[in-house]
């Protein structure tokens, strides 16, 4: 006998039923992604994010919840908009609907930068993802009242975060015009941890390598020789030191700091004097400063040795580095800008052209007259006019007060900070000139000339050289077995 409970569309609803039955008794579990954040981590051990995962951990646990990805950004502030790798990757698997919840600790942990919070409710809303903080409310992107909610919250994060920033900028600028050592920064170079008493060994490199730039070395020369040295830079401040550790834009880096001089500095402006020890007097380090400005001064081929890129083939071309076919090394007219200059071009052995060289330059430097080719030293009240110039900033500083008081015009602010800076100018060009030193200094007041210049590197030898002399290089001619420095050197002595 037939009965509806027989018939297939009968059959077909129970099977409905019955799957539908199953899927409520299984409920899909819910897929968490935790995000961990911490501005400054101080012992630099990660302990703070730890903390916060593991809060994340137990609440993922009391909400049912399962957590597939785990992202965090240890030592990254949020307030500046500065890249977040891990946050990236959490908002772009929420995009990709790869997780349904974002777990944080509080929401100042996720967003702090307005433009970032605005775009990522954004991102949240269209995946449908919410946003869940371990110490702090739930909060539903997919509805009007919990992105609304979040924008409010954000906002005082983002309050809180600016406020502490102006307070701290106050301090900062207060701190740098009494001169006062930052402590919150890594330890300049040349000081000890305390950032007042110099360093032995790296305050003593970095007055060398002002030295050794004003008589003529070179940024290479200066790197070579601190690696030689075994000193540290803060790129590698633990483990073997790199074959190279130093490269030119480090020591240029350092060369450049006021600090060296004892200026204190508040966002790029100098404000006084620093309470810490100088490295060098004001007018050396302004010399170096300008020296390193300088848009004529560039790297030169052949700079390792001592005649590339200064002397001259007798077709008029620069000379190089080069090795011969037996593997010596040579000096040679450089091939790439000789531009169909007619031969011969020479080709000597570098140990010999350099030898005979060093003896013209040896014994020009120990005659008795060898201090009458430098130029008379500059001089003035090096303490006056750096008075001078700390006057005119503290005055020119106060000029903004006295116009915003209405204690000046407008053009009187306008003319007196064009007339201050121009002063300025002035005594910082004047201490640069009284910095600077003679290439020849270092071996015209040396007691053994020979013994200074041995010890000098090419770098500077090479100043010498070009200071002194135009050096012309002759092929020494076919099958010439002994270097004859009278028939292949010619020396032009200039008028220092």
């Amino acid at each position: 006998m037939w009965h509806p409970a027989h018939s297939p569309v009968s059959a077909r609803i129970t099977h409905v039923t019955t799957l539908a039955t199953a899927l409520a008794a299984e409920p899909r579990t819910i897929r968490a992604g935790a995000y961990q954040r911490i501005s400054f981590d101080k012992a630099g051990d990660g302990h703070g994010v730890a903390n916060q995962l593991a809060d994340q951990v137990r609440t993922a646990e009391a909400r049912g919840q399962e957590i597939v990805l785990t992202e965090s950004d240890n030592d990254i502030s949020a307030l500046t908009g500065k890249h977040r790798p891990g946050y990236e990757r959490i908002m772009a698997a929420a995009a990709r609907g790869e997780i349904d919840v974002i777990l944080v600790y509080q929401t100042s942990r996720f967003w702090r930068n307005r433009r970032e919070r605005a775009e990522g409710i954004e991102i949240l809303r269209r995946a449908g993802v919410s946003l869940i903080a371990t110490k702090g409310p739930s909060l539903d992107m997919s509805s009007a009242y919990g992105r609304m909610m979040c924008g409010l919250l954000g906002e005082f994060d983002t309050a809180e975060s600016e406020i502490k920033s102006e307070r701290q900028q106050l301090a900062n600028r207060e701190a740098a015009m009494a001169g006062k050592a930052r402590k919150a920064t890594p330890r300049p170079f040349g000081w000890r941890p305390d950032r007042i008493a110099r360093d032995p060994a790296e305050a003593a490199a970095v007055a060398d390598a002002c030295r050794a730039l004003l008589a003529g070395g070179t940024l290479a020369g200066i790197a070579r020789e601190w690696d030689r040295r075994g000193l540290r830079p803060h790129q590698a401040p633990f483990g073997p030191l790199p074959r190279r550790a130093w490269k030119s834009v480090s020591v240029t880096e350092i060369l450049r700091n006021p600090r060296v001089a004892g200026i204190s500095m508040y966002k790029g402006a100098e404000v006084g004097r620093g309470e810490w020890e100088t490295i060098v007097p004001e007018e050396t380090w302004r010399a170096v400063v300008r020296l390193l400005a300088d848009p004529s001064r560039g790297s030169t081929a052949g700079v390792r040795t001592m005649l590339g890129g200064v002397a001259l083939c007798r077709c008029g071309n620069h000379i190089s580095a080069s090795v011969s076919q037996r593997g010596e090394p040579v000096y040679r007219c450089n091939r790439e800008t000789q531009r169909g200059r007619p031969g011969p071009h020479v080709a000597a052995r570098r140990a010999d052209v350099d030898e005979a060289i060093g003896g013209l330059v040896v014994a020009r430097l120990s005659m008795a007259d060898a201090a009458d080719l430098m130029a008379p030293a500059a001089k003035a009240d090096t303490a006056a006019l750096r008075d001078e110039a700390m006057g005119i900033r503290d005055r020119l500083g106060r000029l903004g007060s006295l116009f915003a008081l209405g204690q000046i015009e407008e053009a009187d602010m306008i003319g007196g900070r064009q007339k201050g800076n121009v002063r300025l100018a002035e005594i910082e060009a004047g201490l640069a000139d009284l910095g600077r030193e003679s290439v020849l200094a270092p071996l015209v007041g040396a007691k053994n000339v020979k013994a200074a210049w041995e010890v000098l590197g090419d770098d500077r030898r090479r100043a010498v050289v070009d200071a002194l002399m135009t050096v012309t290089l002759n092929p020494a001619g076919r099958g010439a077995r002994v270097f004859d420095a009278l028939k292949v050197i010619s020396v032009e002595w200039k008028e220092v």
